[in-house]
């Protein structure tokens, strides 16, 4: 299936062009995308300015990200909706003063080159290219089915579950891992990986605690971690059995 997937050696719009699908890069389409495409770059807890006027898409060309919105009108307490990576597009809805949920904030969580495009006229201009406008769909239901999956996590799944889900997406993400042991740095502190996923700081800490007693888990420095047995912590997370999160890896992000 055609996805966005860029390689980690360009930035900005080269990378967003170097990840549209094979045999689409030097077409007229994807001119007119670049054409659309304004590069900005944020520091580490930067954020995007909101836009009150139009919807955006953002690629995120390098550097992470995390999806904000207030807790409520009044709070100064966000939310964490997602968390983005290099390769990413990432929707980005209009400012609004209406609905409490209307101010959503693209967070750097390492410095980021972003490619931002007003999603109308990008989306206008990926229909002339069936190929380009199945990959910007299939990245639509990727992130859609890692929203729905979040909200079951929030409902339903015990708090050791939901971080154990949480560090085998995180494998999938950041080491293309899904069998084994491997190690990555998780960019998000603690509290964000909390804010994610309805826990708090005290609670995502003793879980963590209790996957490297049980041997799990280990801890490097502030970020480094190491999942000695991602099969293991899919299970406690309840997830499918390998062969068919293999199969389902294809429809999501």
């Amino acid at each position: 299936m055609a996805s966005l997937s860029p390689p980690p050696t360009e930035t900005g719009i080269a990378a967003f062009r170097a990840a549209l699908p094979a045999g689409t890069r030097g077409g007229p389409t994807a001119a007119r995308l670049c054409a659309l495409g304004k590069k900005v770059e944020l520091a580490k807890g930067a954020q995007l300015t909101p836009d009150p006027h139009h919807d955006r898409l953002v690629s995120i060309a390098s550097g992470c990200a995390k999806l904000v919105a207030p807790s409520n009108a009044d709070s100064p307490i966000h939310q964490v909706l997602a968390f983005h990576f290099a390769g990413d597009l990432v929707s980005v809805p209009r400012q609004s003063a209406c609905e409490p949920w209307g101010d959503f904030r693209l967070v750097a969580l390492s410095p980021c080159d972003l490619v931002i495009f007003p999603a109308d006229r990008f989306l206008d201009a990926a229909q002339a290219d069936p190929v380009v406008l199945r990959a910007v769909l299939t990245r639509s239901l990727q992130a859609l089915h890692r929203s729905r999956t979040r909200m079951m996590q929030m409902g339903h799944k015990s708090a050791g579950a939901r971080i154990a889900d949480f560090l085998v997406s995180m494998a999938e993400r950041l080491a293309d891992c899904t069998a084994g042991a491997c190690t990555f740095s998780l960019p998000m502190s603690r509290r964000d990986i909390g804010d994610s996923l309805g826990l708090t700081i005290e609670t995502v800490s003793r879980q963590l605690t209790e996957l490297r007693e049980a041997g799990l888990v280990a801890t490097q420095g502030r970020s480094k971690i190491c999942l000695c047995d991602v099969a293991a912590l899919a299970r406690i997370a309840g997830r499918q059995a390998a062969g068919a999160e293999t199969a389902s890896k294809s429809a999501q992000i």
